[in-house]
């Protein structure tokens, strides 16, 4: 079920969130879990019983691992790591073969639990329920974030439920869903305009501004998924994780994924980098374990080589700037500002793009110094920039740290709340008239 659906905005979520109001404090997991299985069972009815197993795999994973035994969790991690693999590669030999939605969410979730418990920063849960609703709570498992569970414990022991919590959750669902429909969804029809003149007829101009569209477009899209998940959390009392913080401002590829994911970033951080070392056992073993660490990012995305090639050349960008770039860029604040906005969507295109053939061809309109052909229509740029050029604008203003915290500073303005509410129907209209788009990242 798509957050940005009418069905789930006026039917599923007031549904729920009235259910989960009315029942008592001690049936509210229940509720949640319930309504969990319910929406994934519509949505991707084949792989139910799946979650639901591997849900009561880890329960019992994690009451072996408490005991502090290294082999529980060898075999715990092995069991996760390699249920998400089968289905990676399974769909690099069958493209036909379709992942069960969230498996990578799931996976991570499950496994910084089971580490967690036997690092001893958490109690086992002995409740089947709770750990179960943890793993398949539906505001996080298509697309994240990847909440610990100490986290999402607070969330699901809350016995005091604030007005002002359900309102600001609300804001920010809100706030999600103008990202997503009216800024991410418009940026995407500029992209596929793009994909169908074809990279090799396509200008100059018009490959730069595409490369521009696609990474706003990736940013709002899967930022507004964050909104709306945090925000649905919030109203039921769990704490605010923050997945995004204007990445765009950042001043450096290594700053920018400190800002970007950040609960992916933290998690490849706390369970494989650290353990592996980090940057504890020299400068040769902290590069190694760099590239790792970027290339299993790549990997998590997709079984694509691009996946791959996009998570070593991120590697290689964080290697440089941590051996010789990184100063510089500390001294140089518009310079640093610039190489961000340049290299980054560079990637983005590595990352977008399935063909090794065609990402050459992409970059080669880009820089155009060898000569690919002339395009069909050179003056397609100025036709798209014509269209997208408010959208355009807008996401860019909301890509500046300014304008966020201005937001967030006036949000019980009721200039701002009656602006959420003509986004909100702003939002509505666009969904009633257009082809249904799901988030880009429920592809993972």
């Amino acid at each position: 079920m798509v957050f940005s659906s009418l069905e789930f905005l006026f039917r599923y979520l007031p549904f729920f969130l009235l259910v989960f109001f009315l029942v008592p404090n001690r049936f509210k997991p229940f509720a949640l879990f319930s309504f969990s299985v319910v929406l994934y069972a519509l949505g991707d009815p084949k792989y139910v019983l799946l979650l639901l197993g591997m849900a009561l795999v880890n329960y019992l994973f994690g009451r072996g691992v408490s005991g502090g035994s290294g082999k529980w969790l060898a075999a715990a991690v092995s069991c996760n790591a390699g249920l998400l693999a089968y289905f990676k590669l399974s769909n690099a030999f069958d493209a036909s073969f379709l992942l069960p939605v969230g498996i990578s969410f799931y996976t991570f979730k499950s496994i910084s639990y089971l580490v967690d418990v036997y690092r001893k920063r958490i109690p086992e849960e002995r409740s089947f329920l709770r750990l179960a609703t943890y793993l398949c709570m539906f505001p996080q498992i298509v697309s994240g974030p990847i909440m610990r569970y100490e986290d999402a414990w607070k969330g699901l022991t809350c016995d005091t439920y604030r007005l002002t919590r359900v309102e600001d959750g609300l804001k920010r669902v809100v706030a999600g869903l103008a990202a997503k429909v009216l800024i991410a969804d418009r940026l995407g029809i500029l992209w596929n305009d793009v994909q169908t003149v074809g990279f090799e007829s396509i200008s100059t101009p018009l490959a730069w501004l595409g490369m521009a569209a696609y990474s706003l477009q990736l940013y709002f899209d899967f930022a507004g998924y964050s909104l709306i998940a945090v925000g649905i959390g919030q109203m039921i009392g769990f704490p605010v994780i923050e997945n995004f913080h204007y990445p765009y401002a950042s001043r450096s590829v290594s700053e920018f994924y400190r800002r970007w994911h950040m609960t992916l970033g933290s998690w490849f951080k706390d369970y494989v980098y650290i353990p592996l070392g980090g940057s504890r056992k020299g400068m040769k073993r902290t590069v190694a374990n760099l590239l790792l660490v970027w290339a299993l990012t790549g990997f998590w995305h997709g079984n694509g080589v691009h996946f791959l090639l996009w998570g070593l050349l991120l590697g290689a960008l964080v290697v440089v700037e941590k051996l010789w770039l990184g100063r510089f860029l500390a001294e140089h604040r518009i310079l640093s500002h610039l190489y961000v906005l340049l290299v980054i969507p560079l990637t983005w295109i590595v990352f977008a793009v399935d063909s090794l053939p065609q990402i050459g061809i992409y970059f080669a309109r880009l820089f155009p110094f060898f000569g690919v052909g002339e395009a069909v229509n050179p003056a397609d740029f100025a036709k798209e920039f014509s269209i997208f050029a408010p959208t355009l604008a807008a996401a860019v203003l909301f890509s500046i740290p300014a304008a966020g915290i201005w937001c967030e500073k006036h949000r019980r303005n009721t200039a701002v709340v009656l602006a959420l509410a003509v986004l909100f129907w702003m939002a509505v209209y666009r969904i009633a008239n257009a082809a249904n788009n799901p988030f880009l990242y429920a592809n993972f």
